[in-house]
C-alpha cells in the first residue's frame, strides 16, 4: 500500500488546513458536552454519569492515590486532584477528551492517507474514530479516560509505522491516564512496530507508566482479587439480529443494555466490518495486505472473536477462574473494552473502499453513510454528558470535614475516614445513575465498600467492610471498631436501626435531610 498521490505544489496547504477542520468539526459535533464543560469553566457544575463523576473540586484522598489499594481510578483521578486548586476537573477533563479527539481523528486521517486512501477515503477514516458504537457506549457508561485513549490509537499506530521515537511515547503517557488505556497503546505499538527493536521502546515506556497503579496492586494483591461471578456480569453482550459476534465486529456490544445508545443500528457496523474484510481479501490478493496492516488486520481479528468466545459458556469458566486466582485480573473481566483494538485497521482497510470498485467517490460515499448509520443521532444521545449542577451540600459537607482535618489535637480527625450511608456507591443525581461525587471530593480515606450486587448476591468489596455495613443497617455498632471516623447520612433512606445507632454519635453539621456524626 503506497502513499496517495502528492497534492500540486499550489495547493498543498489546503489538504492539512481543510483535514484539520475537518478534524475539528466532527470532534465539536460528537463530544460537545465536553466543550461545553470547557467553555462554562465554573466549580458548580460536574459531569456526572455512571462511573464518571468529575465535580468541580476534587481531593487528593486515597482512593485518588490507591492508598487504599483498591486502584479503581488511578492515576486519573490523582491528576485531576493535583490540577484542581488551578484548573477546575471538568475543564481538565473536557480539554483531554477534545484534543484527543482531534488528534485521533486527524492521526486516522493521516493513517489512512500512508495507506494509499484517496482523500475522501481520509476523511472517512477521520470519522470513523469519533462516529462509531464504542465512543458512545463508553461515554454513556462514563468510561471517558478509556474513549480518549481508544481515540489516540490509530495516531499511535501512524506515528509508529514512521518509526518516531518521541511521540508514540507522548500517546502512551496519555493513554496512561486510565490502565485500560495504557495496555491498549501499549498493543498497538507493539503489533505495529512488529517483534521487533522498535517494539523495545513502547514496552519499556508502559511499564514505567503502569507503576502508579501495579505498584499499589502489589502492595495489596489479596485486595484486587475479585469474583467469578464478574465475568458473566461484564461480559459482552448480544444486540438482536446480529448476536454477540456482530455487536463486537461493528464496536459495540458493552455490557450495560442501559448504556446503549437510543439511536443504535447494529446492521449498519456488521456492513461495515464487511466491507473492511472485502478490502483485506483484495489486498491479500494483490499481495499488499503485508507489514504493519497484516498485523493490525490480525489484531482486529482478535479484538473482536476473544471477547466473543469469552462471552460463551467454555470462555466465563476460563475468565471466572482467571478472577478468583489471579490478583488484578479484575482488569480484564469487562472484555468488551478492548474490541476498540480493531480500530487502526478498520480506519485503514474502511478508507480504502475504492479497491472494491472503480466509483472512488461512490463507494466512500456509502461507507460513510454506513458509519454514520451506525449511529445516526450520536450528539443527541451523548446529552446526558452534559454539565449538571451539583447540590451544594456536596461543597458545604467537605468543607466541614477539611475543617475537621485540618483542626490539631483530639478536637480535629487526621486523615478522616469517612462512611457514606446509605451503603452503596452509587447515586442517583439529576436522575442520573452515577458514583457519589464525595468519593472525589472528600479529603482524607472515603471508604468505597467496592462491591456489586449481582442477582440479589453481593460480589466482590471489602469483606470486613461489608460485614460492617451490614451490621449498622441491623442496628449494630462496629464503627469505631473499624476505624471509622465519620459517617455521612445522604436522604433519607435509611433504616431506623441505622439511625439509631447514629444518634449514640455526635451530629456535627446538618442540612436538610443530610447529616454528617462523628464517630465517639
Amino acid at each position: 500500500m503506497t502513499s496517495a498521490t502528492a497534492a500540486p505544489t499550489g495547493y498543498r496547504w489546503l489538504r492539512p488546513v481543510w483535514r484539520l477542520v475537518w478534524c475539528v468539526l466532527l470532534t465539536a459535533v460528537v463530544l460537545w458536552p465536553f466543550m461545553v464543560a470547557v467553555v462554562t469553566g465554573h466549580r458548580r457544575e460536574a459531569l456526572v454519569l455512571r462511573d464518571m463523576v468529575v465535580p468541580g473540586t476534587m481531593a487528593l484522598n486515597d482512593l485518588a492515590t490507591g492508598a487504599d489499594g483498591i486502584a479503581r481510578a488511578v492515576p486519573q483521578d490523582a491528576v485531576l486532584a493535583l490540577l484542581s486548586p488551578v484548573i477546575p476537573p471538568p475543564v481538565t477533563v473536557g480539554v483531554i477528551m477534545l484534543v484527543c479527539g482531534v488528534a485521533g481523528s486527524w492521526g486516522a486521517s493521516l493513517l489512512a492517507r500512508r495507506c494509499g486512501a484517496p482523500g475522501v477515503g481520509q476523511g472517512v477514516a477521520a470519522a470513523l474514530v469519533l462516529w462509531n458504537p464504542y465512543v458512545a457506549e463508553r461515554l454513556l457508561q462514563g468510561h471517558w479516560s478509556v474513549v480518549a485513549a481508544g481515540m489516540l490509537l490509530p495516531l499511535m499506530a501512524l506515528w509508529v509505522m514512521e518509526q518516531r521515537r518521541v511521540l508514540p511515547v507522548v500517546v502512551l503517557a496519555v493513554c496512561a491516564v486510565t490502565p485500560t488505556g495504557l495496555i491498549l497503546g501499549v498493543i498497538v505499538a507493539v503489533v505495529t512496530a512488529g517483534w521487533r527493536r522498535a517494539a523495545l521502546t513502547p514496552l519499556v515506556a508502559g511499564l514505567v507508566l503502569s507503576l502508579p497503579w501495579v505498584v499499589p496492586s502489589l502492595v495489596n494483591s489479596s485486595g484486587t482479587l475479585t469474583d467469578s461471578a464478574g465475568a458473566a456480569l461484564f461480559a459482552a453482550r448480544a444486540e438482536p439480529f446480529v448476536g454477540t459476534l456482530g455487536a463486537l465486529a461493528g464496536l459495540g456490544g458493552i455490557w450495560n443494555a442501559s448504556a446503549v445508545p437510543e439511536h443504535r443500528v447494529a446492521w449498519a457496523g456488521v456492513l461495515l466490518c464487511l466491507v473492511a474484510i472485502a478490502v483485506a481479501v483484495v489486498l491479500g490478493r494483490r499481495g499488499a495486505w503485508t507489514g504493519p496492516v497484516r498485523r493490525l488486520s490480525l489484531l482486529a481479528v482478535a479484538a473482536v472473536t476473544v471477547p466473543t468466545l469469552l462471552a460463551t459458556g467454555p470462555g466465563l469458566a476460563v475468565l471466572g477462574a482467571l478472577l478468583e486466582s489471579v490478583p488484578g485480573a479484575g482488569l480484564l473481566r469487562d472484555t468488551q473494552k478492548f474490541v476498540v483494538l480493531a480500530l487502526p485497521a478498520l480506519v485503514v482497510l474502511v478508507s480504502r473502499v475504492d479497491m472494491l470498485t472503480g466509483a472512488r467517490t461512490l463507494a466512500a460515499g456509502i461507507t460513510a453513510v454506513l458509519v454514520w448509520l451506525q449511529v445516526p443521532l450520536l450528539p443527541v444521545d451523548l446529552s446526558e454528558l452534559r454539565p449538571v449542577p451539583l447540590d451544594p451540600r456536596y461543597a458545604q459537607v467537605v468543607e466541614v470535614v477539611e475543617e475537621l482535618a485540618a483542626t490539631p489535637g483530639d478536637a480535629g480527625i487526621d486523615h478522616p475516614r469517612t462512611l457514606l450511608w446509605p451503603p452503596g456507591n452509587y447515586r442517583i443525581i439529576d436522575g442520573r445513575p452515577a458514583l457519589d461525587p464525595l468519593l472525589k471530593m472528600l479529603p482524607g480515606a472515603p471508604v468505597d465498600p467496592g462491591y456489586l450486587i449481582v442477582d440479589g448476591t453481593i460480589i466482590d468489596g471489602d469483606e470486613a467492610m461489608v460485614s460492617v455495613l451490614s451490621a449498622l443497617a441491623r442496628g449494630e455498632d462496629r464503627l469505631a471498631e473499624a476505624g471509622i471516623d465519620l459517617v455521612l447520612v445522604e436522604g433519607a433512606e435509611v433504616t431506623p436501626e441505622s439511625l439509631a445507632v447514629l444518634a449514640d454519635h455526635d451530629l456535627v453539621w446538618s442540612a436538610g435531610d443530610w447529616g454528617l456524626y462523628r464517630v465517639r
